[in-house]
């Protein structure tokens, strides 16, 4: 063995160190090493995703304020175009504010003219609103008795004030109800029912030559007692006995042509037309139309209808009594007192404000 070798060995009686301890100490110190290295890395990784997820919010925060910027310069630019039209509106306003307060000082000087008209005045505008009235009653609804009884109300209305000026206005008055009272009253709907049971009995008319009239042979069937007669009696006894089974007859009229069922059915509609054109023309007070439509009813009937019959009798004399009724009535055009009244009324509130 070589020096060399010998100084390396350990001396007599003591062990040599174990390698193994170093390389542990090593390994721990490169573990923690690693557990640091990861440590930062793990920790490091979680800094950058909280950044970034922040970031992520100031983006989405930051696009809303966008967002709600771009709303707020949308409406502002609708403002800004809108405020033409808005101070077109306000100026509009402003004119009808003014309108507003001419209108009431207006009616403001008329209420104060109003204080000083007669005090009776009112009762002569009401009696005015009384004559309107009555002609409305009158001329649109032709009732003579309320269009009386309202010129009456008018009058006791002018009575009442007692001023001797208006006495020309009870003088019209006067007239005017007594031409209302004198008017014939037409009873329109009287006539109107008259007509409607017309209507009804159309359909129990009979039209001709359904029944056609039959007459018998005037042959004598008497069989005789005498014996010599006993060829006749023999023929007379036959003939009796054939009449059980054939019975001949002649007519005693030509024979007409018959109206088809279409045909009368036509025919009674036809018919039913003119008695509801007649109505029509009975509520419009066409006087020339209503007797038209009757006339032309009644020359159906007379040609169509079996004059015999009792139906066909009643309806011929309810058309002429019709044809004969007055349907127009004569009533007053105008009121003698309603110009009368207008222009006492007109003159009254023009010497208004020279009371005052």
């Amino acid at each position: 063995m070589s020096e060399a070798q010998e100084s390396a060995l350990p001396p007599a009686g003591q062990e040599p160190k174990p390698h193994t301890v170093k390389r542990n100490s090593s390994s721990k110190t490169a573990i923690g090493l690693l557990l640091i290295l990861m440590a930062g890395i793990g920790g490091f990784s979680i800094y950058v995703y909280q950044q970034q997820r922040q970031t992520a919010q100031e983006l989405a925060t930051l696009h809303d304020e966008l967002q709600q910027s771009r709303s707020e310069q949308s409406a502002l630019q609708d403002l800004l175009e809108t405020q033409p039209v808005v101070k077109e509106s306000l100026a509009s306003l402003g004119e009808q504010q003014l309108k507003l307060d001419g209108r009431q000082r207006e009616l403001e000087q008329k209420w104060l003219e109003k204080e000083h008209q007669r005090p009776n005045d009112w009762m002569l505008a009401e009696a005015g609103y009384l004559v309107r009235m009555a002609g409305r009653k009158l001329w649109l609804e032709q009732d003579l008795v309320t269009a009386g009884i309202l010129l009456t109300d008018a009058d006791s209305r002018i009575q009442a004030i007692a001023d001797p000026s208006l006495i020309p206005l009870r003088k019209a008055l006067a007239e005017d109800i007594a031409a209302v009272k004198s008017a014939p009253e037409v009873d329109r709907e009287g006539l109107s029912l008259r007509v409607g049971t017309l209507l009804d009995n159309i359909d129990q008319l009979k039209i001709k030559g359904l029944e056609p009239k039959l007459e018998q042979d005037p042959i004598s069937d008497e069989v005789s007692d005498q014996l010599s007669d006993w060829q006749t009696n023999l023929e007379k006894s036959a003939k009796q006995f054939a009449e059980h089974f054939v019975t001949i007859r002649r007519r005693s009229s030509q024979v007409e042509a018959l109206l088809s069922p279409e045909q009368s059915a036509y025919l009674q509609e036809n018919l039913r037309l003119q008695l509801q054109l007649a109505q029509l023309s009975l509520l419009r007070q066409e006087q020339a139309n209503f007797r038209n439509h009757l006339q032309k009813a009644q020359s159906w009937l007379s040609d169509y209808y079996e004059a015999d019959d009792s139906a066909t009798q009643f309806m011929q004399k309810e058309l002429t009594t019709l044809q004969e009724a007055d349907i127009t009535g004569h009533y007053p055009k105008t009121f003698a007192v309603q110009p009368l009244l207008e222009k006492t009324l007109a003159e009254r509130w023009q010497t208004a404000p020279a009371a005052r």
